[in-house]
């Protein structure tokens, strides 16, 4: 694929590169903006979604004057034209942003994810290899330097999920390989940013148990209970107490 001249990075804080050069984003209201058109890449954006984006507290006097001089000031900032493949237009029922989709970090987390997928099923070294790159792409938690918006904090979620999915499917793989070792420091962070996230206790409690720590894999099974019950008030899944109780028989 050709390198695109200008790339943008959501998985983490928003940053725009011309020619390996970062190009200044300032002001809250040129960041959601820019954000808000990325997301929808190439698909026009509608008037009312970005309005509500940039100011959802309530928008100011003059609301469309307003939201067109941010789009003026963007079209200032980033550099259009035929030789970066970037266009910034209006197009109804709002604005547009063309964008080569490999400019994107996100485009090559969901590249290199698709291709440890599909080859997973034949080549677990591959697979573990695209799943690195995949996750390779974060610098952070996505857009966290964007006010909250609908558009920003439903991508969030989304790319979190896909995260969070990438990591169970690669240690899925460690465990089938015997990597236990590799995955119980991963699973352990993850449970703490994601504590009710049940398959990752049932993950690290077969990791616990393959390196001989039965006990250790017990006390996760008691932390996961207790978490459930208090946030969500709900008793462990089939799975997890099958697991458990394969340990305590194995014990």
């Amino acid at each position: 694929m050709t390198t695109p001249v200008i790339t943008f990075a959501l998985l983490g804080t928003l940053e725009v590169r011309h020619n390996d050069h970062v190009i200044p984003m300032t002001g809250k209201h040129q960041r959601s903006l820019l954000a808000a058109l990325l997301i929808h890449r190439n698909n026009p954006v509608p008037l009312g979604d970005l309005i509500n984006e940039l100011w959802p507290d309530g928008p100011p006097r003059c609301t469309p004057n307003a939201l067109h001089a941010q789009i003026s000031r963007l079209r200032r900032t980033l550099p259009c034209g035929a030789e970066t493949g970037i266009d910034l237009r209006a197009q109804y029922p709002g604005y547009l942003l063309d964008v080569p989709a490999q400019a994107l970090d996100t485009f090559w987390f969901r590249y290199w994810l698709q291709r440890a997928n599909t080859t997973k099923s034949r080549d677990f070294d591959e697979a573990l290899s695209c799943y690195r790159k995949a996750l390779d792409c974060w610098r952070g938690p996505p857009l966290h330097d964007i006010p909250p918006g609908r558009i920003r904090d439903s991508e969030v979620e989304r790319l979190d999920r896909e995260r969070i999915n990438a990591l169970a499917q690669m240690t899925e793989i460690e465990l089938a390989c015997g990597r236990y070792l590799d995955a119980i420091p991963r699973l352990e962070r993850l449970i703490v940013e994601h504590p009710l996230e049940e398959h990752l206790y049932v993950q690290l409690m077969i990791a616990l148990e393959h390196v001989g720590r039965p006990g250790d894999a017990i006390r996760v099974y008691q932390r996961a209970r207790q978490c459930l019950a208090v946030q969500l008030g709900l008793s462990p899944s089939a799975v997890l107490d099958h697991t458990m109780d394969r340990i305590l028989q194995r014990g």
